[in-house]
């Protein structure tokens, strides 16, 4: 299949890749072009910025999670109604899961889809350097299409001057965009990146304004033209999703948990589930209509005090618990699933399912996971093997219960074990993309029709 598309990369990972494409997401959404953004690697919070960005959901591709199949599959099915494709990439150009392979990074990505590149330069404090980058990134794996630059963070005309005869006097690289520095586009960080746009009541004037800073400085034509330059694209990839009862799952939605990859929720509903959002900080009860529930990753740390006010809550989901109703609870939600938060100084009753007690570190568990099942579960069966990725600073102790998951690349819960499992209820640290591990939604769904009929 023909997609126009490009990938948007970076020097580094600080280089502000997220902002300049989420101005040209707005810049083409302003001119009536329809455009489907992809992140690349395992994120949430930028997806939620390229969505608000073009107005349509932000998709997640991964080479280390993804087979290749998957990936093209994932591409070519998000073209439908849509004049171009454009991905963020992840940290630098050639950052993965190796210093010398490409696996997980963009440069993986960029090659299995043959996808052209736009660099985003970060120039704080640079002119002629930026020249050399180019062509360290250039000459380093000649298999890719690097197809023009975006300078960032430049200081003004005079610095951009030098920066252009540097450029222009070394490399045959075009330059297609300049991003003044403005301490209007500069985005709040928190301790697992930047802070959800939930919580920015600016972001869309943050994306607008710099959408309008870029644009005089954009050469569109050319864009589209390395876009379209994109060669033809084919997966063998096919999806299951025959379901013929129509179910219904509870989803928890909110400011507190909203930690989802799109295509996940996407196939839900395509297996004939119907999705029912929670909100965890003002719903009183679980309806007797839902028959699973998915309580995703978040910051429930921040919201502990709240959530802990909503005790009817609380006791509704334990009692479907109890009743062996599937729930899966994943990083933010296996913490609400568990006795308790203790998070700057003060102890917080959470749900109680599990009997840990979380905390919290500096150190930051960043990691691709591995699991080998070792015992069968809503998800999974024994000797099914797992990918996801988990990314967390909290840690639970005095946690007793059965553990489904042996971790064979990352932490887990403890012990190198993950997937706490008690009743029906399932509460990982590992983050799943349904498209890396089909059988796991299937499986869910199997377990949400039995407990409708028991």
């Amino acid at each position: 299949m023909k997609i126009p598309r490009v990938i948007i990369s970076a020097n580094n990972s600080d280089a502000g890749k997220t902002i300049i494409t989420s101005a040209i997401l707005r810049i083409l959404k302003n001119k009536g072009y329809r455009v489907q953004p992809f992140k690349i690697g395992p994120d949430y919070i930028d997806p939620m910025y390229l969505t608000k960005a073009s107005g349509r959901a932000c998709r997640n591709i991964d080479s280390w999670i993804m087979s290749k199949d998957m990936i093209l599959y994932n591409l070519i099915k998000s073209y439908e109604n849509t004049d171009f494709i454009i991905i963020e990439g992840v940290r630098g150009l050639y950052e993965g899961s190796s210093p010398i392979r490409d696996i997980g990074s963009t440069a993986h990505i960029a090659k299995i889809s043959s996808t052209p590149i736009i660099l985003v330069m970060n120039c704080r404090g640079l002119t002629k350097s930026i020249a050399a980058q180019i062509i360290g990134f250039k000459s380093l794996d000649k298999k890719l299409r690097i197809s023009g630059v975006i300078l960032n963070n430049v200081k003004d005309r005079i610095h951009e001057e030098k920066i252009r005869r540097a450029i222009n006097y070394y490399t045959n690289i075009p330059i297609i965009g300049v991003l003044y520095y403005s301490p209007l586009l500069n985005i709040k960080k928190r301790h697992l990146g930047l802070i959800t746009p939930n919580e920015i009541r600016e972001i869309n004037d943050v994306i607008e304004n710099a959408s309008k800073l870029l644009e005089p400085n954009l050469d569109i034509d050319k864009l589209i033209e390395i876009m379209n330059s994109s060669p033809e694209i084919h997966s063998d990839f096919e999806f299951n999703f025959l379901n013929d009862e129509k179910i219904k799952i509870g989803v928890f939605m909110d400011c507190v948990f909203s930690f989802y990859y799109y295509e996940n929720l996407e196939i839900l509903r395509k297996m004939n589930a119907e999705l029912i959002f929670i909100n965890s900080l003002s719903d009183n009860y679980i309806s007797d209509e839902i028959s699973g529930i998915l309580i995703g990753g978040g910051y429930p740390e921040v919201f502990a005090e709240e959530l802990e006010k909503n005790q009817s809550l609380y006791s509704s989901i334990k009692k479907k618990a109890l009743d062996e109703m599937p729930i899966i609870g994943e990083c933010g939600g296996l913490m609400y699933l568990c006795k308790s938060i203790n998070y700057n100084g003060r102890k917080y009753k959470m749900i109680g399912i599990f009997d840990g007690d979380v905390y919290f570190s500096d150190k930051v568990v960043v990691s691709y996971v591995k699991l080998e099942t070792k015992i069968n579960n809503i998800i999974s069966k024994e000797g099914d093997i797992i990918k996801g990725h988990e990314f967390h600073y909290s840690y639970i102790e005095n946690i007793s219960s059965d553990f489904v998951f042996y971790v064979k690349r990352g932490k887990g819960i403890k012990n190198k074990m993950d997937g706490a499992f008690i009743h029906k209820t399932l509460g990982m640290y590992t983050h799943l993309h349904y498209l890396s591990c089909p059988n796991v939604p299937k499986n869910f769904i199997i377990h949400c029709k039995n407990y409708i009929h028991k």
